[in-house]
């Protein structure tokens, strides 16, 4: 189930904006816009799932996803309420006097959305939505916003951010429409192309940041790893130093990059990344993103379909996505 089921809400990472009135109305002084602005529905996805399941491992099961990500999301909902919303005991996670209102909010939202999807769809013939695999660092931080705000906001998707073994596979069964991975995984049946190039780099706090990049200092420190680490990092260090360490200690391992750049801006240890997904931490400075002097580390981003099916938003996606990459390219 994907995460935008829990509430009966489209698929799409943005925030909720009819969050400020409920905060205002029922829980505690307005938030500032700003603040607003950074609660996501995924993080009241998340919650609900944690409600109606009685705790943090059940609503992971429900998600599919990790219990390190449900408890990340509920802390920076709390955080961004400025309130605990559960009686934490030893028993189920119960919410509290705040956590029932919210949860009723959340219902209502759902119901809410069923209704305008139900009145939208009255008389119209629906469009096959363009279903999407992208491995989670491309599509969420590059690819999404395209599709959110940018040239494709028109198409409608259906978009998941599996492993690359899965986009792959999700492909070959037909399950997705168009895939993009990071590497070159061949395949008989399918066909790869080369679309563009995206720049990964080492990030650090702004405090704990390197001087010099040299092997045997790298090769010291903690590192914050995520699902796929492997290969971007071994990237990274054979085109930056021309080599890589035969061991690394990971500190903590995620499965989303969003709780890895939140730990590296914690002091917790060091990461790789593609670099698009630590740019809102750099601006704020609460990352520095590191590479060689006068040098930037790329990955290939490849697309993923099959030749023998077909849809038809599917070759104007391709040919945005290269412009896109192409242009940021020659910046």
């Amino acid at each position: 189930m994907m995460d935008g089921a829990i509430l009966g809400l489209p698929l799409r990472s943005q925030p909720c904006e009819s969050f400020c009135a409920y905060r205002e109305n029922f829980l505690a002084p307005p938030l500032t816009e700003a603040a607003c602005l950074n609660v996501e529905l995924r993080y009241l996805h998340a919650f609900r799932a944690v409600c109606e399941g009685g705790s943090v491992r059940a609503a992971a099961a429900t998600l599919h996803r990790t219990e390190q990500a449900v408890s990340y999301q509920l802390r920076k909902l709390e955080e961004a309420l400025g309130m605990p919303l559960f009686d934490r005991g030893n028993g189920p996670l119960l919410p509290n006097a705040a956590g029932e209102r919210l949860l009723a909010f959340c219902r209502d939202m759902g119901r809410d959305w069923a209704r305008v999807h139900e009145a939208l769809q009255d008389g119209v013939a629906p469009e096959t939505p363009l279903r999407i695999a992208a491995v989670s660092g491309f599509g969420r931080y590059e690819l999404l916003p395209l599709f959110r705000e940018g040239p494709l906001v028109d198409v409608p998707i259906r978009m998941s951010f599996p492993t690359a073994e899965e986009v792959i596979r999700q492909v070959e069964s037909g399950a997705a429409d168009l895939g993009f991975v990071h590497l070159m995984l061949p395949h008989g049946s399918l066909r790869l192309i080369a679309v563009g190039m995206e720049e990964t780099a080492l990030i650090a706090s702004a405090r704990q940041a390197p001087s010099v990049l040299r092997i045997d200092t790298l090769a010291q420190a903690d590192y914050v790893t995520y699902d796929e680490s492997d290969y971007v990092f071994a990237t990274w260090f054979t085109q930056a130093l021309g080599e890589k360490p035969a061991y690394l200690r990971s500190v903590a391992h995620f499965e989303d990059l969003e709780e890895v750049v939140d730990w590296v801006a914690a002091g917790r240890g060091w990461s790789v990344v593609p670099r698009a997904s630590a740019r809102e931490a750099e601006a704020r400075g609460d990352v520095v993103a590191v590479s060689p002097p006068g040098k930037s580390c790329l990955n290939t981003i490849y697309a993923v379909m099959d030749p023998a099916r077909a849809h038809p938003m599917r070759e104007r996606t391709l040919r945005v996505v290269q412009e896109r990459l192409n242009a940021s390219a020659e910046r």
